[in-house]
């Protein structure tokens, strides 16, 4: 008589993933950047949300996103400089699908971003693109979400990315006027700052612009033509205070990435 043993099954416990968006169902898809203000209320234990990361912000992130966003040049991602210089490594290991401009050999994972296609649903004079966000707003509705939520993204109008908050909040409309259901922290400054009605609340007795509406003081404003003929207004970058992760995150990140800890412990 045979006897068989009993093989080994090692027990994982299944992520059920909210059905594909259509008549009467629900696709949630959380985009996760890296402003740990707002970034520690994603839904990282509901599996009824997808979530959207940016590569570059791995290492704040409590389980790996869905899927990834580097949209980069190529030129960026392989520049040799600081925490980029191990950036391919890490690109060429990791398993979660990641969208770039193009699929790369060397990275493994890497989809194309179906650029085109987004660009065939919207009319020329909205294609507003100055950021990640904007991206993957447009993509997620061109996929049928129903519930949008952002996470760590901020884009703050005193900050050095005060040129990428317009199109974020541009698009952030597109979707509410599609009745896609908005999800913000309270610490998520769009589509609230400055907070004062206009008009109602932004002077003072003296006619003077209250404080919320002023230009910071210690930020010099500077313009500039364009080859298109546009005026752009540009702050010296020393003078705005830049978001950077903590250190201890980027360790553990160059670490992840077999960096030798000899290149980076002591700096």
């Amino acid at each position: 008589m045979a006897v068989f043993a009993k093989p080994h099954v090692e027990y994982h416990r299944p992520v059920i993933r909210a059905a594909t968006a259509g008549p009467g169902r629900l696709r949630k898809v959380g985009l996760l950047g890296s402003h740990t203000n707002s970034l520690v209320y994603a839904p990282w234990d509901d599996p009824a949300w997808e979530l959207w990361g940016h590569a570059s912000a791995r290492g704040l992130y409590k389980r790996a996103p869905d899927v990834f966003f580097d949209l980069h040049p190529r030129s960026c991602w392989t520049r040799r400089s600081n925490m980029k210089a191990h950036y391919p490594q890490w690109l060429s290991k990791n398993p979660v699908p990641i969208y770039m401009q193009q699929r790369h050999q060397e990275v493994p994972s890497s989809m194309k971003f179906p650029l085109e296609q987004l660009l065939m649903e919207v009319p020329a004079r909205y294609r507003y693109f100055t950021n990640h966000v904007a991206y993957m707003i447009a993509l997620a509705l061109s996929q049928g979400v129903t519930h949008l939520g952002l996470f760590g993204i901020n884009y703050g109008h005193r900050s050095e990315y005060q040129t990428q908050r317009g199109s974020a909040e541009f698009w952030l409309g597109v979707a509410h006027g599609r009745g896609v259901q908005l999800v913000l922290p309270q610490s998520c400054t769009l589509l609230q700052e400055p907070k004062p009605l206009y008009g109602y609340a932004s002077h003072n007795a003296d006619a003077k612009l209250v404080e919320d509406y002023q230009v910071a003081p210690d930020i010099v404003t500077e313009q500039t033509e364009t080859s298109t003929g546009k005026r752009l207004i540009l702050y010296p970058p020393e003078m705005i205070p830049l978001a950077k992760i903590p250190a201890e995150i980027t360790d553990d990140m160059l670490a992840e990435d077999g960096v030798p800890s000899s290149l980076y412990a002591n700096r």
